[in-house]
């Protein structure tokens, strides 16, 4: 019996390992086509190619890399016009086209900075003060900065001061505050959104469920974006909400399977020498640690991610996509990688590049959808 449970163990164990290479290897493939394509200028084919993947790899930065390089280059004509119309004249549907251009090509940081000037140009501007608060409202979905959340706040305030009947401003305060979890600040919040359009059956319908889960107690708005912030998630997923925009969430994935690290991270951490590794939850709980010295190398990467995530914060970056740290024990790279991060030890010889590239293979494997899953 001992021999029987053993060998299905090992078994098992093989099926699993066989199912995390062969999920590896198909990623890898993909990312390998969607680049080859964008090479070779076959852009819509490159595009199609990355985006049928994203179905089965929703957390693959580099796939979601391909779209974006892709489409800034689709928009790179419309983006200069609009530029310099804005050096010739100073109209308020240029800066508005142009925002929502860069906001669908999630590049957030120039779509603030084109709100930067719309907003000084036209300073008592509800629909400025509001685009702007959209504008801080995406940055915030992207990174989970509670300083975004604020000034996301202050925006929308001062468009609804400006013009209490600010549709668009009421509509982005009840869907950051659904997406926090402030659900009676919602409720409120819709109630409003519904008396100037009562036609909105959906955020209707959005009010009654939400009314069913807010309780009682008071909400404390400072509290709930520090703890998105402090947990790197938000209570309630920003893409259910039912708003005028669908607000690009990069850090949203399936859950990561631990097997499926495992064995991802085996193959791959064959190839790449990795010493170690660790992918770190919210709250710095460990989800998988592999090599020597494991407990010690997860306090250590608990205190690396805090660290990239308050360097960005506090310099305004956002969120890094990687952060190295190297000396006599080699290289360490850690990468956020949505609700978690994971940082790997390696030789110096290691490439920061491949072992980056190593480390978010391993991750978008172990959270692949099921095949056909989206098709």
């Amino acid at each position: 019996m001992r021999f029987l449970k053993r060998l299905f163990r090992r078994r098992r164990r093989r099926s699993t390992a066989d199912e995390s290479a062969r999920i590896a290897h198909e990623l890898e493939r993909c990312i390998a086509d969607a680049e080859r394509l964008v090479a070779s200028r076959r852009h819509d084919e490159a595009l199609r190619v990355a985006r049928n993947a994203l179905r089965r790899f929703p957390t693959s930065s580099r796939l979601r890399s391909v779209v974006s390089f892709v489409r800034r280059e689709q928009s790179n004509g419309r983006i200069s016009e609009l530029k310099q119309l804005l050096q010739s004249r100073r109209e308020e549907r240029d800066y508005r086209e142009l925002a929502s251009i860069y906001l669908d090509l999630n590049r957030n940081d120039a779509a603030s900075e084109i709100m930067q000037r719309y907003c000084d140009d036209f300073p008592n501007s509800s629909d400025a003060h509001a685009q702007r608060g959209e504008v801080c409202l995406a940055r915030y979905f992207g990174e989970l900065f509670a300083r975004d959340a604020w000034m996301a706040m202050e925006h929308l305030e001062r468009a609804v001061e400006l013009n209490p009947e600010c549709l668009v401003a009421h509509v982005h305060f009840a869907h950051l505050y659904y997406a926090v979890g402030a659900h009676r600040h919602c409720a409120n919040k819709l109630a409003e959104v519904i008396h100037l359009d009562p036609a909105n059956s959906r955020l209707a319908d959005l009010r009654e469920n939400v009314l069913q889960s807010a309780g009682d107690e008071e909400e404390d708005l400072y509290s709930l974006f520090e703890s998105a912030e402090n947990e790197h998630q938000l209570p309630c997923d920003p893409t259910n909400f039912p708003g005028r925009r669908k607000f690009t969430v990069e850090n949203r994935g399936g859950t990561l399977d631990p097997n499926l690290f495992a064995s991802a991270a085996a193959g791959i951490g064959r190839r790449l020498r990795i010493q170690q590794l660790a992918a770190i939850g919210p709250g710095g709980r460990p989800l998988a640690v592999a090599g020597e010295e494991r407990e010690s190398f997860v306090r250590l990467a608990v205190r690396i991610d805090g660290a990239a995530r308050r360097t960005g914060r506090d310099m305004n970056f956002g969120t890094m996509r990687r952060f190295v740290v190297e000396g006599p024990f080699g290289r360490i790279v850690l990468v956020p990688a949505g609700h978690c991060a994971v940082a790997a030890r390696a030789p110096r010889t290691v490439s920061g590049n491949r072992l980056a590239e190593g480390l978010e293979t391993i991750v978008s494997a172990s959270r692949a959808a099921p095949e056909g899953e989206g098709e």
